[in-house]
């Protein structure tokens, strides 16, 4: 260590703009400083006082500015130099390794990645990927780059099968480790919040309740062949299925439209007017507050990927709306292709019998997608067990075996 307690950085889309992101941070911080509970953490971002805010009084966490009038680009720039040369690691987060609009540093991490991976050996620096999700890699290029800095890495650990996959067919030569996403360990708010909430947002907490998410991205991800004919009337198709399923269903739910991040909202806001539901948004509400409200649904149909994922993470059984590959790679891991819909093959009537089929047997659903659930919580727990061990070993426990080998 290069100080008298362990200091670690974490890299990734730190900005409190997306649910996801800010759940695998607030995960991060809780598993990491239960194990090392003098642990100091370093954050990067562009929204430095959301971080402390919400987080400086929970962890020892340090907020970082990085905007441009910092000297950064993005990640790359003055104060991440500062951090990297003050910790003993730094984690790579969430999915933020992709090959998408690969040049613009506003929106592509790679591009910047790309050099603080040899900048952060040159300070002495470990760097990791934590759990990691990786793709598309739509140029040879954004490959070639994705390949360089992940072998550049100390410690690879991919969050799911089709990573480490994809690692292994850009050529990475790096030892990985599968474990789970850290979001399927964020905390979760009490039951007496949740139902405090869904009163706020205009529902009845004794009454079913189906989740829905929808994000502005649509089809952006996916390939040509797959995108959708028509995309200015997709939100009208998905509100035509959800209300035809509403009436076809054994027991009738209220429809609740999860926004998880704030360029969604005017289309969350559509879609709540066009199948006359509530909105839930992480602009008013932590990840916390959300997960708990999302684990009174009865379902989850969802497009952003851990809008799926933190469903799943309380229990929640979820359908699919394929927006992204990693959304039908998640659903083949919970052996539920079948509860998974391309967007160019979604009707209100397809929609309607999915949702119609998995509400009327969400019991039995979530049954089926349990035991994979708990693997990938034991694996985001074996994620931090592994870096404490590797870098700490003198203060962490014994590293667990990896119980990922039951659920990929």
């Amino acid at each position: 260590m290069k100080a008298a307690h362990p200091r670690i950085t974490l890299l990734g889309n730190n900005s409190g703009r997306n649910l996801g992101d800010m759940a695998i941070m607030s995960s991060i911080l809780e598993s990491l400083s239960r194990r090392l509970p003098n642990a100091e953490f370093y954050v990067p971002s562009i929204k430095p006082e959301w971080t402390e805010k919400h987080y400086g009084g929970r962890y020892n966490v340090k907020a970082i500015d990085v905007m441009p009038w910092t000297g950064s680009i993005r990640l790359l720039g003055l104060p991440t130099l500062w951090c990297l040369a003050k910790s003993d690691c730094a984690l790579i987060c969430d999915g933020i390794i992709f090959g998408k609009k690969l040049f613009n540093p506003a929106f592509n991490y790679l591009i910047t990645l790309v050099f603080l991976v040899p900048l952060a050996k040159l300070l002495g620096c470990k760097m990791v990927c934590y759990s990691t999700g990786i793709g598309p890699f739509p140029s040879w290029i954004s490959k070639l780059l994705a390949k360089w800095t992940i072998n550049g890495c100390d410690l690879v650990m991919m969050r799911e099968r089709d990573s480490e996959a994809l690692c292994k067919e850009i050529g990475v030569t790096q030892p990985i480790e599968l474990t789970g996403d850290a979001a399927f360990i964020n905390p979760v708010s009490s039951e007496d919040t949740a139902v405090e909430i869904t009163r706020s947002i205009g529902l009845d907490p004794g009454k079913p309740m189906l989740a829905i998410n929808a994000t502005s991205y649509l089809d952006t991800w996916l390939t040509p062949e797959q995108r959708l004919k028509d995309p200015h009337s997709f939100l009208k198709v998905v509100a035509e299925g959800i209300k035809k399923a509403q009436e076809s269903v054994k027991e009738r739910f209220q429809p609740l439209v999860v926004c998880t991040h704030p360029m969604d909202e005017a289309t969350c806001q559509e879609l709540a007017k066009l199948v006359d539901g509530a909105i839930l948004t992480n602009t008013t509400y932590l990840s916390h507050d959300i997960q708990a409200v999302i684990r009174r649904c009865g379902l989850l149909v969802g497009m952003r990927f851990h809008s799926i994922v933190l469903a799943s993470s309380v229990e929640t059984p979820v359908v699919g709306l394929i927006y992204a590959p990693k959304v039908r790679g998640y659903l083949r891991l919970l052996k539920c292709e079948d509860y998974g819909l391309e967007l160019a093959q979604v009707t209100p009537e397809t929609l309607s019998e999915t949702l119609v089929k998995a509400w009327d047997n969400r019991a039995a659903l979530q049954e089926q997608q349990r035991p994979t659930i708990r693997d990938l919580k034991a694996g985001a727990e074996h994620a931090a067990d592994l870096l404490v061990h590797r870098y700490y070993g003198e203060q962490g426990a014994t590293v667990s075996a990896n119980p990922l080998a039951r659920a990929v």
